[in-house]
């Protein structure tokens, strides 16, 4: 291990409701438009829907580049909390988080990631140099869009 960095967030205030803001981000279907990488989800395993132990696998791309991975729901909270780990089961998963708080008419919505495997250039992601400023960039990204799609277009 080394000490690169390993984790990293990004918050945003959103003109909509926290149960909004959670229906948006666990449609398999509508995740493809937040993220700057993911371009296809789709359930695993006879999962149908978003709740703890649901499967699912991200299609995405980066430059040239293109993968899937498989992920599995930890914490589904509706209107207050989704995350999920990638890949299922292995010692140096990332973990995804959402965390939504109620905050006036609106929510306060928080992307954070986990990577352990950036700390391990050996292993890829890990040689991708820049990658945890590359991934809290996507967060950023991601919860921009989030926002112009549940205020739709709004603010």
């Amino acid at each position: 291990m080394s000490d690169y960095p390993t984790t990293g967030s990004a918050t945003i205030s959103i003109d909509a409701s926290p149960d909004a803001v959670y229906a948006h981000l666990t449609d398999l279907a509508t995740l493809p438009e937040l993220s700057p990488e993911n371009v296809r989800c789709e359930f695993l395993d006879g999962s149908e829907a978003i709740e703890v132990g649901a499967r699912f696998r991200g299609h995405n791309k980066a430059g040239d580049y293109e993968w899937h991975a498989d992920c599995v729901v930890t914490v589904a909270e509706p209107g207050s909390t989704f995350e999920f780990t990638v890949p299922p089961e292995f010692e140096h998963a990332t973990t995804w988080r959402y965390d939504i708080t109620a905050e006036g008419d609106g929510c306060v919505v928080t992307e954070s990631f986990d990577a352990p495997l950036l700390a391990m250039p050996d292993i890829y992601p890990g040689r991708i140099e820049g990658r945890c400023e590359m991934l809290e960039a996507a967060c950023a990204t991601t919860l921009a869009n989030l926002k112009a799609a549940v205020e739709g277009g709004e603010g």
